[in-house]
């Protein structure tokens, strides 16, 4: 994986009063990692936005300071302002290139199902995948084709994600990412409700009612 320069330098401006730096289109930063001492740095913030547009969580950085090698980081903290969204704050993990790290990965879904034409249900169900690697392996994301899905129950599985033999997937091997559901039935109970013809009942008939009626007869 090629990594994305980034220029650096340390910070000696720190708590509340990091605000006067991003007036100045400064971002304040920070480095840490395994065996690494924490260190405060600030980047340029127009360039920091350029190389995240490129890099995401999982491509390497290579954050360049004056008079020091090159360090390989990866971004793995960004601290936002909740209504702007603006990024506030950076965190970057140096990394060993010789020593596996773990990240989460998205998938991508390429392609259509043609199963979906057919009347079913595109099914996703996972989105991202845990993988462990060597860090100059690391993916941005892992592509899954779904134009193989043609039939009901068609399915695709952890195990199918086409990954080199230098990442492990640490996810069931046969939890399913994608599959074609059947569509969805509408039963609907149709109610006849069958009405009796009314039944009249007959009151009997008192002795004046009938003595009348004997009358008009």
């Amino acid at each position: 994986m090629e990594a994305i320069e980034l220029q650096a330098s340390p910070r000696t401006v720190l708590g509340k009063k990091v605000r006067h730096l991003r007036r100045q289109g400064m971002l304040p930063a920070n480095l840490f990692g395994h065996n690494v001492a924490s260190q405060a740095l600030q980047v340029e913030e127009r360039a920091f936005q350029r190389a995240f547009a490129q890099a995401g969580m999982n491509t390497l950085i290579s954050l360049k300071m004056a008079g020091a090698e090159p360090k390989m980081v990866l971004i793995r903290g960004l601290q936002r302002n909740p209504l702007k969204r603006d990024v506030l704050h950076v965190d970057f993990y140096q990394v060993a290139m010789m020593e596996k790290l773990t990240a989460q990965v998205p998938l991508v879904f390429l392609g259509e199902a043609p199963g979906v034409a057919a009347g079913g249900i595109l099914l996703h169900n996972i989105d991202e995948v845990e993988i462990e690697c060597l860090p100059g392996d690391l993916l941005r994301q892992i592509d899954v084709d779904i134009s193989g899905l043609q039939a009901i129950d068609d399915a695709i599985h952890v195990k199918d994600l086409k990954v080199s033999a230098a990442i492990k997937i640490l996810r069931d091997p046969d939890e399913v990412v994608a599959k074609i559901l059947p569509p969805a039935k509408e039963e609907v109970a149709e109610v006849v409700a069958e009405v009796a013809p009314a039944e009249v009942e007959e009151i009997p008939k008192g002795k004046e009612a009938k003595e009348k009626e004997a009358e008009e007869e």
